[in-house]
């Protein structure tokens, strides 16, 4: 065999060896085995707190009638300095009494289609720290000029320390509720995959300001109104791992 002939089956086997160590390079991998996805719980835990109320809210209108825009203006502006003053003297704070709404509107006699006169209206809302209160700031209202009671709403003063406490006790019940769960199917709880704050309510109450109809009056009567509980409450969902015993 002539050398040229060597060189040639020389070179042929090298390439061969090439080629094969690159195929093992581009080897197709082992498939992959699926992870399969734990178990999940998914419960809501909710909770409601009660406390007596420690304030109270009084939404009261005045409305006068007089000539001119500047007569009823006069007239208005009397009512108001009256029932501020008396309230001042009852303790509630100048902050706590504050315009709800405020207007003039004319009045009409259609027959003639001529105006007769002008209608002013105040609304204010009072905030009593002290529920005792409530009695002696209608009484005052009233008797100052304040024709309409429109609301009385019961609160609390400590709602955002309340609710903290609802909220700690809806994630314990959410938690006593995956247990539960989890126990009657076999699962074992293995940590949170996600927890979530629902939309909290929380509530004071109204009540009516009139008694069969007959509107409150009098500073010296008492207004039978009776205060009770307000609710503070929360809720939220939770979403658990779990895996089998």
């Amino acid at each position: 065999m002539n050398k040229k002939m060597c060189a040639l089956l020389l070179a042929a086997a090298m390439m061969l060896g090439a080629c094969g160590t690159m195929a093992e390079g581009f080897a197709t991998p082992a498939p992959m085995q699926m992870m399969s996805n734990p178990a999940t719980i998914t419960v809501q835990g909710t909770a409601q707190i009660m406390a007596d109320p420690d304030e109270v809210s009084v939404t009261a209108n005045a409305s006068v009638t007089a000539a001119t825009v500047g007569s009823a203006q006069e007239a208005m502006n009397a009512i108001v300095a009256a029932a501020t003053q008396k309230l001042l003297e009852l303790g509630v704070l100048d902050a706590d009494i504050v315009t709800n709404d405020y207007g003039y509107h004319p009045r009409y006699n259609y027959d003639t289609n001529t105006v007769t006169g002008y209608e002013a209206n105040h609304t204010l809302s009072i905030t009593c720290r002290d529920v005792e209160m409530l009695d002696s700031v209608i009484g005052a209202l009233t008797d100052s000029g304040f024709s309409n009671i429109y609301s009385v709403s019961y609160d609390i003063s400590t709602r955002s320390e309340l609710y903290q406490q609802a909220l700690d006790l809806a994630i314990q019940r959410a938690e006593e509720k995956a247990l539960r769960m989890a126990q009657t199917g076999g699962l074992m709880i293995t940590g949170i995959r996600s927890i979530a704050e629902n939309g909290g309510y929380n509530e004071g109450y109204a009540v009516s300001a009139k008694a069969d109809g007959v509107m409150l009056r009098s500073e010296a009567a008492a207004t039978g109104i009776r205060s009770g509980s307000v609710s503070v409450s929360a809720g939220v969902t939770v979403i658990y791992e779990a895996s089998t015993n």
